[in-house]
């Protein structure tokens, strides 16, 4: 870009100082923040920024309308204290991006346990690795995209890892997310009740201090390092919240965040609003993940852990804040119902039991695991 272009951007972006009133008077000379670097691209102008000592760093971003009204509305503002950037995109973000499965394999086949996200304002496709960044805590209201969102992250993980790879417990607490999950290969349960959801996480707990044997004696600090290839364990519970009265199953949740990482057992926990109660102590401060949908408020926003849900439009479907180094605004795959039913199909088993562990009790436990492939059977017995 053109000298001239830089100071144009220069110009503008004093111009929406001078408008939100960010800046202090010597005398009849303005101090604004530093401009430290001008960045422009065919994609975006990106402004780097300090703050004189004694600015308030809320000062940038409560004046986002501003910017808004000065460079228009894909704008937006990372930092803290008195370092940020303003990124003003040429595009915006699309309003749908249609799930489709060969699209996201350029960003899955280099990841153990890859999560696919959603496509950022560059349109580049977000990704992370679950076995790097354990623990993911996904939230939003009714009608946000997180049902949709996690149907894609669990359906493209099937897709992409066999049975020997990655195994799942999920947990429906509503009863309207999971169903499709039922019988196929990779996943042990489908459970819908605390009742039937305990016996299952007591098997998981029984098999992290067994993992936790096998690392102490061959000296390894993970799994990977076993001689012995181990699966991972995802444990994905849909509206979480509503365990929050279920204190010995909380209890082995937090485990699972605790310790989980280096055993392959890992949390993907979704519920709609951030409840402050159960997300406390340990396993608020170990969820390192969050992506959330809209929030009604800025109180939801903060303890989802992702700042900025509250501006999101309720028209917005699909809009999410991706946090996992920074905050980034994303747009998240939409993956129909029906889609997801399709695509796991081939992946179907016929089992003797319809629904694993449920109509059963604890005396009856042993007996209705006999495809429980995570090595303890030898330890309940």
């Amino acid at each position: 870009m053109t000298l001239w272009a830089t100071l144009q951007a220069r110009k503008r972006l004093i111009n929406a100082f001078k408008h939100a009133n960010i800046y202090r008077m010597a005398g009849e000379s303005y101090i604004f923040p530093t401009i430290r670097k001008v960045e422009l691209t065919d994609d975006y102008t990106k402004f780097t920024l300090r703050l004189p000592t004694g600015f308030d760093p809320d000062t940038l971003t409560d004046n986002l309308f501003v910017f808004q009204q000065v460079f228009g509305p894909n704008v937006v503002i990372d930092g803290e204290i008195k370092y940020f950037t303003i990124t003003v995109y040429r595009k915006g973000l699309p309003s749908k991006v249609a799930y489709n499965f060969d699209e996201w394999q350029s960003v899955m086949t280099d990841k153990t346990l890859p999560i696919i996200v959603g496509r950022d304002r560059n349109n580049q496709p977000q990704a992370f690795d679950l076995a790097i960044f354990p623990h993911i805590l996904t939230s939003g209201e009714t009608g946000s995209g997180k049902s949709s969102l996690l149907r894609a992250v669990l359906t493209s993980l099937m897709l992409t890892k066999s049975p020997d790879d990655v195994r799942f417990i999920l947990g429906d607490l509503k009863r309207s997310e999971f169903g499709i999950y039922r019988n196929v290969k990779h996943v042990e349960g489908v459970h819908v009740t605390p009742r039937t959801l305990l016996p299952a996480l007591r098997l998981i707990k029984v098999e992290m201090e067994r993992r936790g044997n096998l690392l102490d004696k061959n000296e390894v600090t993970h799994i990977k390092e076993l001689r012995d290839k181990l699966p991972y364990i995802i444990v994905a519970i849909d509206e979480v919240a509503l365990l929050r009265q279920e204190r010995e199953i909380m209890n082995i949740v937090e485990d699972i965040s605790s310790i989980g990482r280096s055993l392959g057992v890992l949390l993907i926990l979704s519920m709609q609003r951030p409840d402050s109660k159960v997300l406390e102590g340990r396993l608020k401060n170990n969820l390192t993940v969050r992506i959330s949908g809209r929030q009604s408020n800025k109180r939801n926003a903060s303890v989802a852990g992702a700042e900025g849900a509250e501006k999101i439009k309720i028209t917005d479907k699909g809009r999410m804040i991706f946090v996992l180094d920074e905050p980034i605004e994303i747009q998240s795959p939409w993956l129909e119902y029906d889609e997801a039913k399709r695509l796991l199909e081939p992946l179907k088993v016929k089992t003797e039991f319809e629904f694993p562990f449920e109509e059963k009790d604890d005396v009856g436990l042993t007996e209705a695991i006999t495809d429980f492939k995570f090595g303890i059977l030898e330890e309940l017995q």
